[in-house]
């Protein structure tokens, strides 16, 4: 049968289904001065003149893309671990923050990110490694207390506990550390931990000893905080409105010209319920000046009123939330239909999708690469790019599944693509139904399944019961969260002893063969590797591998986040998609 004839055959209806500082003294608040000598010639003593004070004010935080925090413990597990990685940096004693441009971590209380080539990490030889960690000179808890290595050891201990329903992200983390191997000594610990890139992010939090210890960690710190550590201290928080923050007197960290910090004297985050739409409160407070910064969520969309207005500044970035389409090779497979085994079906699904257009309609980027989405590898032309919108493509492949199979591919009798995707989501549920359109356009027999996330992310994926399924991933910055994401799958990680959800390669897979060894392989290699450059060679192969493969299609950035303030009001807030607006928050300056 010729292409001419089966474009006639193809479905054509359309129907879119609607994430260093310096160290001296610095000078005190209020006395900063300058002396200008007189230029008369009939005076000869000097004149002073007092420079305004950039210390005091407060600045007032519109987030408009998250309800209240319910909880103010920033290490259990919850639906607010994206509010309070916002407020983190403002509150919390934190051992480095990821920089702006390249998520690389830069150290704050640590003195410095332990890393190979700094000595801190050694390799034992054994399959586990040494690592160091140092709290600077001069950090201090807010009541006076200096941080210590004790505080970073706590911070295992409790990260650690299985009593604790401690966020996943966090426990699977401090899981590498060797028990019994944590030795606290003065201002630093030395730890043994199983060999990985995972060391660079210990101690994004740390807690302290002095104030937590003896405390029920699961409940004692859900309306209140424990002693800060951050250049502002909690003073109010009333769920369902706002988080407010007051100075902390006894910060240690100086500016750059040794100024004490932080310059502000109040931080308030005020929250509204987030929404499809954007809730108009939040450009209604900002215009009339009740508000001095905001964020944005879909910022593609939503930014556009802001730079309408005079003196605010608006910057913007791809977000960390990225869209997803996987496929299912395990037994529970819903689709009885389903052609997953057969590759020939999968590279015909992903020539059949136009990323360009999808990312059009959502306003953002295609993604051709993973690596990217985490800050390595080519950003721009990526494996994924080896599959471009191409119906004749499509053609070729179902053309030779149908030689492989002995069926039509045109006639509805096997080919079928059941979509799969959590339904809370209105933007990706429209992503979605874009993507079934493509399919049906292209000659597959595909339908769109709403289902709820509570049922999705629990029995549907824990048991790998869907066919294909659309999905966001969060992108999170450096070589362990990359190396984090490409061991999930494992081909020796049948659920729920590891993360093979996709249940490609397992034991009890559709699918085998030399591209899967190969994977199994390099994952054992990425497993102990401590070198991040040679981690992220391993991983280069490894995405090809998948691409090659076709394990997932990689869509489109799920949506640009941004931030507007008024720049004659607030001097300082710096947009960072990997560490969030308050990441800098202690060098903010109120101008007027």
């Amino acid at each position: 049968m010729g292409r001419t004839m089966r474009r006639l055959g193809r479905v054509t209806t359309v129907a879119i289904i609607a994430a260093g500082c310096a160290t001296s003294t610095g000078v005190k608040p209020g006395d900063i001065t300058t002396t200008t000598p007189a230029t008369t010639t009939t005076i000869a003593e000097p004149t002073t003149t007092t420079e305004p004070s950039p210390y005091g004010g407060t600045a007032v935080i519109g987030v408009g893309d998250g309800s209240s925090p319910r909880t103010l413990n920033p290490f259990l597990e919850g639906p607010d671990l994206a509010l309070l990685d916002l407020m983190s940096p403002a509150l919390f004693a934190r051992g480095w923050v990821a920089d702006p441009v390249t998520g690389v971590p830069v150290p704050v209380v640590l003195d410095a990110v332990p890393s190979l080539e700094n000595g801190l990490v050694v390799d034992n030889g054994d399959g586990t490694i040494e690592v160091t960690a140092e709290v600077r000179d001069g950090a201090v808890w807010a009541d006076g207390v200096p941080i210590s290595g004790d505080d970073l050891a706590f911070t295992v201990s409790v990260a650690t506990d299985p009593d604790y329903p401690i966020r996943s992200d966090v426990a699977d983390l401090y899981a590498l550390v060797v028990p019994g191997s944590i030795r606290p000594s003065g201002r630093g610990v030395t730890l043994r931990m199983q060999a990985s890139t995972a060391y660079a992010s210990l101690f994004g939090l740390i807690l302290p000893r002095h104030a937590v210890a003896g405390s029920d960690f699961a409940s004692d710190w859900n309306d209140t905080v424990w002693v800060g550590g951050g250049p502002f201290l909690l003073d109010e928080f009333i769920p369902g409105q706002l988080v407010s923050l007051v100075r902390n007197p006894a910060y240690w960290e100086r500016s750059p010209g040794g100024d004490a910090l932080p310059y502000l004297d109040r931080l308030i985050f005020r929250f509204y319920e987030p929404d499809e739409d954007a809730d108009p409160r939040v450009l209604d407070a900002f215009t009339i000046g009740d508000l001095d910064l905001v964020t944005i969520a879909s910022a593609q969309e939503r930014a556009d009123p802001y730079r309408d207005l005079d003196g605010v500044q608006v910057e913007t970035a791809p977000g960390r939330v990225w869209e997803v389409l996987s496929f299912q090779f395990g037994p529970g497979n819903r689709n009885p239909l389903s052609q997953n085994r057969y590759l020939d079906l999968r590279r015909a699904v992903a020539h059949a999708i136009d990323r360009d257009a999808l990312a059009v309609a959502r306003g953002t980027a295609p993604v051709t690469s993973v690596l990217g989405r985490f800050g390595l590898g080519e950003t721009e032309v990526g494996p994924w790019s080896q599959y471009p919108y191409d119906l004749d493509e499509v053609d070729a492949r179902l053309d030779a599944l149908g030689d492989l199979i002995d069926l039509d591919p045109f006639a509805g009798n096997g080919l079928d693509v059941s979509l799969t995707v959590p339904a809370d989501s209105a933007a990706s549920v429209a992503t979605a139904g874009r993507v079934v359109t493509m399919l049906r356009a292209a000659g597959l027999d595909a339908e769109l399944q709403l289902e709820e996330s509570v049922l999705f992310f629990g029995p549907t994926f824990d048991n790998g019961s869907w066919d294909v399924a659309s999905w966001g991933l969060i992108g999170s910055p450096g070589t362990a969260a990359a190396a984090s994401f490409m061991t999930a799958f494992d081909p020796d990680g049948l659920p729920f002893v590891g993360t093979n959800y996709f249940r490609w390669g397992t034991i009890d897979s559709v699918v085998s063969g030399d591209s899967i060894e190969r994977y199994r392989s390099l994952v054992d290699e990425l497993r102990v590797e401590i070198d991040p450059s040679a981690a992220e060679a391993l991983m280069v192969e490894m995405e090809q591998i998948l691409a090659d493969e076709v394990v997932i299609i990689p869509l489109v950035v799920r949506d640009d986040t941004g931030v507007a303030w008024w720049s004659d009001r607030l001097d300082g807030p710096l947009l960072n998609a990997f560490g969030g607006i308050a990441w800098n928050v202690a060098s903010w300056r109120r101008t007027r």
